[in-house]
């Protein structure tokens, strides 16, 4: 019986990349449940374990110590990629100091994955090696795949729509079943249906923020949140005077922690007081041409006594405008 142990990347506090409508940490489990799927229509003399198959953290060394545990044969680690708006494309990656073994279930995987890619007019990146800690410290064969790129709006629409999704993951599925040689089941399996690739939907872009400067709303009503920026696609509603963190925006929405939108006019930034470090009268006279700038009509606050600082309270995009100009500069702030 051959064991199979699935790494859904990120979860819980870690969303992974958030951006153009999607998390990453939800789209992979989306793919580890296809994954799963497949396996078990098509091939018999298997166990399967997972990392996680809720939003839940697990550290990186924690996952490779479990499938070590476990007594796993395979490893497969699935991701989605960021960048820009503008990259593209898939490709794998196993550990720099690996066996043939693993270049074997390397080779076998992508070579399952090339037919997808031509499916849908996607970039193949090449098979690669890293030393990402699941890799190096897992004791099996072990790969990791990054499945597009979640900041690339066109592959962003790809990811949201089932049938892509479901493709990936049967080739993930097949590739494995392949270098471990699964048996088939009696029944004849089901072919892949090919289906043309979906429609582009024009959607609002979306500025990513990242966790780097991420901020706080709070909500001043019941408030909607939508899968998709163009306000479409009611999943939820959040009640009044929740508090959460916004990672990108669009013209009119905010994008939030976990995939989703809401709009701007239903909630409100929280602000926060930021205090810099020394300030000479060039670095202060700097700063406040910068705020006269953006427009920001904070009050920037100097204490000259001692070490001279600076205090600012600011929130939502001005915040982030400010936090930007500080780590541009080099410039201390807490």
């Amino acid at each position: 019986m051959k064991k199979i142990y699935l790494d859904g990347g990120h979860g819980g506090k870690d969303p992974g990349c958030v951006d153009n409508g999607l998390s990453e940490k939800n789209v992979v489990l989306k793919l580890q449940e296809y994954v799963i799927e497949y396996l078990k229509a098509h091939y018999s003399d298997f166990e399967i374990k997972t990392t996680r198959s809720t939003d839940t953290f697990v550290s990186l060394m924690e996952r490779a110590n479990k499938a070590n545990a476990w007594g796993a044969d395979v490893f497969l680690s699935l991701h989605i990629n960021a960048m820009s708006e503008t990259s593209n494309g898939y490709e794998d990656y196993i550990a720099r100091v690996t066996g043939s073994k693993t270049e074997n279930l390397q080779n076998i995987l992508h070579d399952q994955v090339v037919p997808v890619l031509k499916k849908y007019d996607i970039k193949d990146r090449g098979k690669r090696k890293a030393d990402y800690i699941v890799l190096k410290y897992s004791h099996m064969s072990a790969i990791l795949t990054e499945t597009l790129f979640i900041t690339n709006p066109r592959e962003a629409s790809l990811l949201k729509q089932e049938v892509v999704l479901r493709d990936f993951a049967a080739a993930y599925a097949e590739g494995v079943a392949k270098f471990l040689s699964l048996p088939k089941k009696a029944a004849k399996p089901t072919p892949i249906p090919v289906t043309p690739a979906p429609e582009k939907k024009d959607l609002p872009k979306v500025t990513s923020l990242g966790d780097k400067y991420s901020f706080q709303v709070k909500a001043l009503q019941e408030t909607p949140v939508y899968q998709y920026a163009d306000q479409s696609g009611r999943f939820k509603t959040l009640a009044k005077d929740t508090v959460f963190s916004v990672y990108g925006y669009t013209y009119a929405s905010w994008a939030v922690g976990g995939g989703g939108f809401v709009m701007q006019k239903h909630v409100q930034p929280l602000p926060v007081t930021l205090l810099t470090g020394g300030l000479n009268p060039t670095m202060e006279a700097d700063f406040r041409a910068f705020l006269k700038g953006e427009g920001i009509d904070s009050e920037l606050d100097v204490h000259a006594v001692g070490n001279p600082s600076a205090e600012i309270t600011v929130s939502g995009l001005q915040l982030v405008k400010v936090r930007q100009f500080l780590d541009l500069k080099g410039w201390y702030y807490k």
